[in-house]
């Protein structure tokens, strides 16, 4: 009788491990990767070396952009699975852990047949690896005065210059169905020149014109130089009237675009080979308009990197000449410190910051996030370990809750004064102290969960 239980049992386990794999896999196929993330999860519970497990675990992690699971995961594999260092080249460079990502990109070039076309494919990305690791070498150590999470349609009216500098108009143009640019026009002080950008063949180039008496001439191309077949536009001119700053997504990028630096020459009567001016105001996401103020030692440039579509994020910084840059032994510092995860607050930085210049739909959300003494966050979207994410989002709607019981108490309270029936106003007491209560509990709540969040994102950091 025991030997026919213990059959029954393990034909059940077995049976019931069976349909789990073909769950898993069924929500895989079908690209519900959120859901096949927890089956796979289950699976590697009781088979933690298990190559196809693991393999699609990390698939599930890299479609839902939790890059370092995906890392762990892929890593477990093995070489069953070449498939799985073209994942990691791409993880390794959006980690900017960027010789790691050659090495992987190059194991997986070594798969494939001499004559595969996504060999030129795979070099292109190598070469952006490279990049990434010659700019990893100099980190520029900046100093953030403030930052604006905006709409990316009409971004350019958070950048308060000084009318000394010149002055940036910002149009839409719809280059086909799916692509809208802006066309950016920079204006001189003295208004007598300008650089602007506009569609050539469906791409983006910039042009110069000067001014003729009351009319602009015809405007021709900045420079051979700058346009290229990529998308080239957001110029800027600094007040040396040669040092041109604009926006690339060329193969000189880390991806879409990236800010770069060049310089006009009276003996060659042209500009200089554009430099990309590197981390952290470059990323594998957009970044471009940068604006520098000489004068005030203050600069501005936009990124869209960790926002939602049709946001961007607006950093304003202490302009440093000649530059400083940031120096560590540790490279996940280093990596931080490229990518914006941490950065020093300026003494400028105010605490009430002006409402009128944010988008009024992300003024509550827009904070910068203490960690410790060296790490300070400027949106949720920063935390690295997921669960720290989660708290904090918490912490943010149990603020608005907050928010919410504050304001209908303030109107209870009022009520109260002007109520001049006994009852009502019996009433409305039961309603103050029931509100207050709820408020005194709320504040203890929103403590507690931006303690554990900040807790949980120290002990990922440092590995406690």
């Amino acid at each position: 009788m025991k030997f026919f239980l213990n059959n029954l049992f393990l034909f059940l386990s077995l049976t019931l491990a069976a349909q789990s794999v073909s769950e898993a896999e069924a929500l895989f196929n079908n690209k519900q990767f959120a859901k096949a993330k927890v089956a796979y999860e289950a699976l590697l519970k009781r088979k933690p070396n298990d190559a196809l497990n693991n393999y699609r675990y990390a698939r599930c992690n890299h479609e839902l952009n939790n890059f370092e699971t995906a890392i762990k995961h892929f890593e477990m594999v093995g070489s069953r699975f070449p498939l799985k260092d073209l994942y990691l080249g791409e993880l390794y460079f959006n980690t900017y852990q960027f010789e790691m990502s050659i090495e992987a990109y190059q194991n997986y070039i070594s798969t494939l047949a001499p004559d595969d076309k996504k060999i030129a494919e795979v070099e292109a990305l190598i070469k952006k690896s490279e990049l990434g690791a010659k700019l990893l070498n100099r980190v520029e150590n900046i100093t953030i005065i403030d930052s604006n999470i905006v709409n990316k349609s009409d971004f350019l009216r958070f950048y308060d210059l000084n009318s000394e500098l010149g002055s940036l108009s910002q149009q839409r143009i719809r280059l086909n169905a799916k692509t809208t640019q802006d066309k950016i026009t920079f204006t001189t002080q003295r208004g007598d020149r300008q650089f602007l950008s506009d569609s050539v063949k469906g791409n983006m180039n910039i042009f110069t014109s000067y001014k003729l008496l009351d009319e602009w001439a015809p405007a021709v191309s900045a420079s051979t130089v700058i346009n290229t077949k990529a998308n080239e536009n957001y110029p800027f001119l600094l007040l040396d009237g040669i040092s041109l700053y604009f926006a690339s997504d060329g193969e000189n990028s880390l991806g879409g675009y990236d800010i770069f630096l060049t310089k006009y020459t009276s003996s060659s009567k042209d500009f200089l080979t554009p430099e990309n001016i590197g981390f952290p105001f470059n990323s594998p996401a957009n970044d471009y308009m940068m604006v520098i103020d000489e004068l005030h030692k203050t600069g501005w440039f936009a990124t869209d990197r960790n926002q939602p579509v049709t946001k961007v994020a607006i950093y304003k910084f202490e302009y440093n000449d000649p530059k400083v840059y940031f120096r560590t032994e540790d490279s996940l510092k280093l990596r931080n410190v490229a990518q914006l995860k941490t950065f020093k607050t300026s003494k400028k930085t105010q605490n009430q910051v002006n409402v009128q210049k944010k988008d009024p739909e992300l003024v509550a959300t827009n904070h910068f996030i203490v960690i410790n003494d060296s790490i300070i966050y400027n949106s949720p979207d920063q935390f690295q370990q997921t669960m720290a994410m989660q708290l904090y989002n918490e912490y943010l709607l149990l603020n608005n809750e907050l928010h919410k019981v504050e304001e209908t108490l303030s109107k209870a309270r009022t009520e109260y004064v002007v109520t001049s029936s006994i009852s009502e106003k019996q009433k409305q007491a039961d309603q103050i102290r029931l509100l207050e209560t709820s408020a005194i509990q709320l504040k203890k709540d929103i403590i507690k969960k931006k303690k554990e969040a900040i807790n949980k994102e120290i002990n990922f950091l440092y590995g406690n």
